[in-house]
């Protein structure tokens, strides 16, 4: 379950089919997940440092690690957002592009660092932990796989935060026009590092079944991102997989946790942290309610606000509040303690984290060769249906491409407040295609108007253009936005709560759990 193998063959079977994967019902199974995954994750390791048993010596023992250090960086994001634009010498716009930039740098990290990190736990569990060669080795193949080449994909997809504010001044022009044979010497790269890893786990005569599975899913994942078909596609089995297994490490790591002997709250918590479906539940719980808080800095402008489909106009009005700057703040105040904390209740070198940590690197009874056997086997299988899968949906490259013919171009919107503010510029916007279904799967601006709001504008725009199939790959359209108002947009419509879809996740959950529970009753 932690893995990725059995996300990705789901996800590319539910948008088979679609033009529009965002229109798909892979839509529907991320808002699903979304709210009952994202916001949990981020709070698990909170949730692990606070509110059990087995953490609370580490709190005493580590004041700076655990109390004085999240305590720092809260004060910091909340002095950073809450003052006035003329309050410092950085607007609130400009304060958040750079907070927005290091988080980015630090949520690739964080993704890379967690992939080690379940490698590394599942090498402990078959008594390998000791072994530095290869502790070695999945660092390396994590911060490769999970960092770098995923790095390396968001570049050439435009995806990275704000790109054109640091990335595109660091790099030259000439990676755009080489931008298919870098994808090529990735996936390369990702093969070869893939296979290194996999043949150095088998020859191991205790090898887990756990890491195998692992070791592909990841390589599945920044396969998918390395020959895209859609963004969102990617966004989907990436996050989706990290949030699931943040969740899974939580509810495991206390429960070998000892019980408290003073204290009504502690008791409750204890009982919950001994029951890992509870901790799932929990965290879900609180996924769900604090979801349209966090969208508001989660999200731009232009993103998809799941949050509205539950609670409605209750999250449409949190965004255009005056209480925006402090949920900006609070937003980045709990990713940057979740990065710290993660760090901190995993570090398994120190020898209390692993005391307190004993519910979840527990040995597992060892396996018979030939079972092991068997296993390697379906995940064999599993393994060639999911590429199987991801080469059936993303295709090859074209060559002989014929220049981009557009079938539909919007304009940019041309707000009439920029009029009166005498806002012109120029600039080029690139726009990436994919070959199959003629969709801009990517836009950024080469050379900038010299006002944020009209790239944005130019961005919003030439991301909804389409082109005919297989007529070109990429394409530079200039921009100008002169002195000129346009008519306003439709009012949106009112988004209807859906709050039905994660109570039937929820629902399903429970069942399972039940279920569970009562065949080991029965067992017994």
């Amino acid at each position: 379950m932690l893995s990725a193998l059995w996300l990705a063959p789901i996800v590319l079977l539910l948008v088979h089919g679609y033009s529009d994967p965002e229109s798909s019902p892979l839509d529907l199974l991320y808002f699903g997940l979304t709210a009952l995954f994202w916001i949990g994750h981020r709070l698990s390791s909170t949730y692990l440092a606070y509110c059990t048993e087995a953490y609370r010596p580490l709190l005493r023992e580590q004041p700076v690690r655990f109390v004085a250090l999240p305590l720092l960086i809260t004060a910091g994001c909340f002095a950073l957002f809450l003052p006035a634009d003329s309050a410092l010498p950085w607007t609130r716009e400009e304060r958040l592009i750079g907070l927005a930039i290091i988080d980015y740098a630090c949520v690739t990290y964080h993704f890379a660092a967690q992939h080690f990190g379940a490698l590394s736990l599942y090498r402990s569990r078959v008594d390998r932990g000791s072994c530095i060669q290869m502790r070695r080795w999945d660092r390396f193949f994590a911060l490769i796989a999970g960092g770098v080449l995923v790095f390396v994909a968001d570049i050439l997809a435009g995806a990275v935060a704000y790109q054109d504010q640091w990335v595109d001044r660091w790099f030259p022009a000439w990676i755009v026009s080489a931008e298919n044979g870098i994808r090529g010497g990735a996936m390369f790269a990702l093969l070869a590092i893939t296979a290194i890893t996999l043949f150095a786990e088998l020859r191991t005569p205790r090898w887990s079944l756990p890491r195998v599975l692992y070791i592909i899913g990841l390589a599945v994942m920044v396969g998918l991102a390395l020959r895209p078909r859609s963004l969102f596609l990617f966004l989907v089995i990436w996050t989706s997989q990290h949030w699931i297994l943040a969740t899974g490490l939580a509810s495991q790591t206390p429960s070998a946790e000892s019980a408290p002997t003073t204290g009504a709250v502690r008791r409750f918590l204890h009982r919950l942290n001994v029951r890992p479906w509870a901790v799932v539940l929990f965290l879900m719980l609180l996924s769900l309610v604090f979801l349209p808080i966090f969208e508001v800095e989660a999200n731009r402008e232009t993103g998809t606000y799941y949050g509205d489909r539950i609670f409605g106009a209750f999250a449409t009005q949190l965004r255009t509040s005056t209480w925006v700057p402090a949920l900006i703040a609070l937003g980045f105040a709990t990713g940057f303690i979740h990065y710290l904390l993660d760090r901190s209740v995993y570090r398994m070198s120190d020898p209390q984290v692993r005391a307190a940590a004993s519910g979840l690197i527990g040995n597992v009874p060892r396996r018979s060769r030939r079972k092991n056997v068997s296993s390697f086997a379906l995940v064999l299988v599993l393994a060639l249906v999911s590429v199987g899968s991801l080469h059936a949906q993303i295709g090859s490259p074209e060559v002989g491409q014929q220049p981009p013919k557009a079938i539909y171009t919007p304009r940019p919107v041309y707000r009439p407040e920029w009029a009166k503010r005498g806002l012109t510029g120029k600039g080029v916007v690139l726009v990436t295609i994919d070959q199959q279904t003629g969709k801009v799967t990517g836009a950024r601006m080469l050379q900038s108007t010299g006002n944020k709001q009209l790239d944005g504008a130019a961005l919003e725009a030439y991301s909804q253009w389409r082109f005919q199939p297989g007529t070109g790959s990429q394409v530079k359209i200039p921009i100008e936005f002169a002195n000129r108002p346009k008519p306003p947009a439709p009012k949106p419509t009112a988004p209807k709560p859906a709050i039905l879809y994660p109570l039937l996740i929820l629902i399903g959950f429970g069942v399972a759990v039940v279920a569970m529970r009562a065949r080991r009753r029965g067992a017994r």
